[in-house]
């Protein structure tokens, strides 16, 4: 593998900003770099006013905003003088784009893993427009994107709603799709017993599992009303919803208990990634319907052990799942309540995904996203800024 000769630097997340995808994100691509032996940096804001309130999140900002551009030029000016030779800085979030001010001598990167938030401020989403501050706060990412030398997207969709913001970004992106930040393996049923031993599943039922947060593009109403037609149709339900993170909100626990789906919902809260790999193992599937994905890590952790997928074919999931599952639209409760029945039922179709879930994964791994991270920096590295 090609090699850059200059070292880079990576810009990482703010920790108490508790965005876990993206400290997992800059973790992974920093230890991948290293054992591809890139001379390779990481740094992230230091936590300093931050320490006064950790959930003031204007204490949050003024250390992203007012603090960490000093230390980014420092830590910029020391690698240079040690290495003898200018940094190529890679920004992993594009909600940090406004640091590319800060380094606009140096050669930079972008990773552009959605542009969800900017959509939804420009209302592009119906019901989904955030608040003032929020509309702000994406307009100055919106401005400062284009800044980047070049910019990774994680998807083709990505790309293609980066080129519609950003025309003039047309012939400087790459799709970049990111690797697994940890492994994800089907398990012998001694090990899922005692790691799921905590969260009181119930013991001969199906589950069908949902991960993923509130957030209103996750669509985990849409997820209910699946559960709801499902177990209208079933003749003989033995199954459990189980969402993998937060507890319901009041809209969806309204619904829940209008249509007697309670006693069958379970929702965990925080997992460990030990816990959240045996509950893929024991699931009967994943329901994955969002809205929008730039990438969606979830479908593929489910197939890397075993557990067959029904999803949305929206944003980047068709390109990321391809013919391994049946998709539809996010809104077409009949086509996924008809694919999970039969997922369920039909144990030739259940085996067909689970065996095309095995070799969709092989697209995707760490060690071919730094290949691809290497062959950027090294057009970096010829191209006359």
């Amino acid at each position: 593998m090609r090699r850059p000769q200059s070292p880079i630097l990576l810009v990482g997340n703010y920790k108490i900003d508790q965005q876990h995808s993206m400290l997992k994100y800059a973790t992974m691509v920093h230890e991948t770099l290293l054992k591809e032996r890139v001379d390779v940096h990481l740094v992230k804001p230091k936590i300093k006013l931050g320490r006064l309130d950790p959930k003031n999140k204007w204490l949050g900002y003024l250390d992203k905003l007012l603090l960490f551009p000093r230390q980014l030029r420092k830590k910029v000016l020391r690698i240079e003088s040690s290495r003898k030779a200018r940094c190529i800085v890679h920004v992993l979030d594009h909600s940090n784009s406004t640091f590319l001010k800060t380094v606009a001598k140096q050669k930079t990167l972008l990773t552009c893993h959605d542009l969800i938030a900017i959509r939804s401020a420009r209302g592009e989403f119906s019901g989904q427009v955030p608040r003032f501050s929020g509309r702000t706060l994406q307009a100055i990412i919106k401005r400062s994107i284009p800044r980047a030398n070049h910019i990774a997207c994680d998807s083709k969709a990505t790309e293609s709603d980066l080129h519609v913001l950003f025309p003039t970004t047309t012939g400087r992106t790459s799709v970049v799709h990111p690797g697994f930040n940890a492994a994800y393996n089907r398990l012998p049923d001694e090990i899922l017993v005692d790691r799921l031993s905590d969260l009181k599943i119930p013991p001969k039922s199906d589950v069908l599992l949902h991960v993923g947060s509130n957030a209103w593009y996750k669509n985990r109403m849409g997820v209910l009303r699946i559960f709801k037609r499902y177990k209208s149709q079933a003749s003989k339900l033995n199954a459990s919803l189980v969402f993998a993170g937060p507890e319901l909100d009041a809209e969806q626990c309204d619904y829940a208990k209008k249509h007697g789906l309670t006693p069958n919902i379970l929702c965990t809260g925080p997992l460990s990634h030990a816990q959240l790999e045996a509950l893929y193992c024991i699931s009967s599937a994943l329901i994955f319907p969002s809205r929008y994905e730039g990438f969606g890590w979830p479908p593929l952790e489910a197939q890397s052990c075993g557990c067959p997928v029904i999803a949305s074919s929206n944003g980047s999931l068709d390109e990321v799942i391809g013919n391994s599952a049946p998709t539809s639209e996010w809104d077409d409760i009949k086509s996924h309540v008809e694919a999970l029945s039969n997922i369920l039922l039909d144990e030739n179709c259940r085996q067909k995904f689970v065996d095309r879930g095995f070799e969709n994964v092989k697209r995707f791994s760490a060690q071919k996203m730094a290949e691809h991270f290497n062959k950027i920096y090294c057009k970096l590295e010829n191209h006359t800024k």
